[in-house]
């Protein structure tokens, strides 16, 4: 059992978008000796540095070196005066305000408070596993039933596979490249790997299996000129649904097509972790929030991003929301620990989305206004970078 002090507890759990600027507003604070926190503040994250996503498909793409897209989280811990703990979550305990973690040995910490920012895993629901099953979450939530497909997340595991499949795709003739999924992260994964991909052999090629509903949350002026950008690099469509992947062949509706790989960007369930906890769970798997990111079961406990949903009203998975509604629920943790006033998280009408098409060139979405071109790319870029560097600044 870890001992904690008499202060009150802050425990931050998962470093995602919202913890990320959570740590960089108490180092600033720190520095400037302004609006300090009376309590203990611990941060729990299974690796020391985090990849930011937005910049993946750039870093596939080869337009950006790992350490470009990569935040130290152990050392802004350190300039916000909060203890990093390098340890995996594995369960909450609501009830008693416990959580249990596990790496070199199974640990339990107490708080006061909870904030989860731990993201989500990718739905791999649609892959049958060996008992031929489709629900990715029975028999013990058995989610390594096929190792044949690659998951996008979580990040970290899927930049050693991707070096993998480059690695591969130079003694190939012709490397042949499945990724399946219908959404936006899907699209850009997609057009990274075409072009890095191509740059190593003109013969490789990459095919977007997407299902009838491509970017079903997008006008269709948007999808349209989606689509142009797809054919632009010869990347094959397969509007079929995925079913299994296995002994190098993907079974899709109608085909079966041969693959050397495939990589699963197929939306997000919540993470392993909450089928072990007391939180009130919506949907698949999602930590149930308010208005004001805080549990609707247990006031002391706050969710944000991907590992959370608002019961109030639909709000998307998305980094956008990630990071506005992350700053809120900081003011709401610190409301909280001070018995004030909370806020309430109400997203915008309309969300700037900027997709990368894999070459430096991207498309842009503001409503129904679309824009494109190799600015719109260097827009993204200009707005990732300050993300990235923002303590450095």
């Amino acid at each position: 059992m870890t001992k904690f002090s008499s202060k009150k507890t802050l425990l931050l759990a998962g470093a995602g978008h919202a913890h990320i600027g959570m740590l960089r507003r108490l180092g600033t604070a720190r520095l400037k000796d302004t609006d300090t926190i009376d309590a203990d503040i611990h941060l729990i994250s299974e690796q020391p540095q985090t990849i930011y996503s937005g910049m993946l498909p750039g870093w596939m793409a080869g337009h950006y070196q790992l350490h470009d897209i990569s935040i130290d989280i152990k050392s802004l811990c350190v300039r916000a005066g909060v203890r990093f703990i390098q340890q995996s979550l594995v369960k909450v305990n609501a009830a008693s305000n416990k959580v249990v973690t596990t790496g070199d040995e199974q640990t339990d910490f107490d708080y006061d408070v909870l904030s989860l920012n731990t993201g989500a895993d990718t739905d791999m629901r649609w892959l049958r596993d060996h008992k031929g099953q489709n629900d990715y979450r029975s028999d013990n939530d058995d989610r390594d039933a096929n190792t044949d497909v690659i998951a996008i997340r979580p990040l970290s595991t899927f930049i050693t596979q991707w070096q993998r499949i480059l690695k591969d795709a130079q003694s190939s003739e012709k490397y042949q490249l499945a990724i399946i999924g219908a959404g936006a992260a899907a699209i850009e994964l997609v057009m990274a790997a075409q072009v890095a991909l191509r740059n190593i052999n003109r013969n490789h090629q990459v095919t977007l299996v997407c299902g009838e509903n491509l970017l079903s949350g997008f006008n269709s002026g948007f999808r349209q000129r989606v689509i142009k950008q797809l054919h632009r690099h010869d990347i094959t469509i397969v509007r079929e649904r995925a079913s299994d992947y296995r002994d190098g062949k993907l079974s899709t509706t109608y085909k079966s097509l041969p693959m050397n790989a495939v990589i699963a960007a197929t939306g997000v369930i919540g993470s392993a972790w909450t089928a072990s906890t007391d939180l009130e769970i919506e949907g698949d798997g999602f930590i149930a929030v308010n208005d004001k990111q805080q549990s609707v079961s247990y006031p002391n406990v706050f969710a944000v991003g991907d590992v959370a949903t608002r019961v109030d009203k639909y709000v998307a998975h998305s980094g956008v929301h990630s990071v506005h509604g992350g700053a809120v629920e900081a003011d709401n943790l610190l409301a909280y620990l001070g018995d004030n006033v909370m806020k309430s998280y109400q997203p915008k009408s309309r969300t700037l989305y900027l997709l990368s098409c894999g070459d430096k060139y991207a498309i842009g979405s503001w409503g129904n206004v679309n824009l494109q071109g190799r600015w719109v790319w260097h827009l993204k870029k200009y707005i990732d970078k300050q993300f990235i560097e923002a303590d450095k600044n």
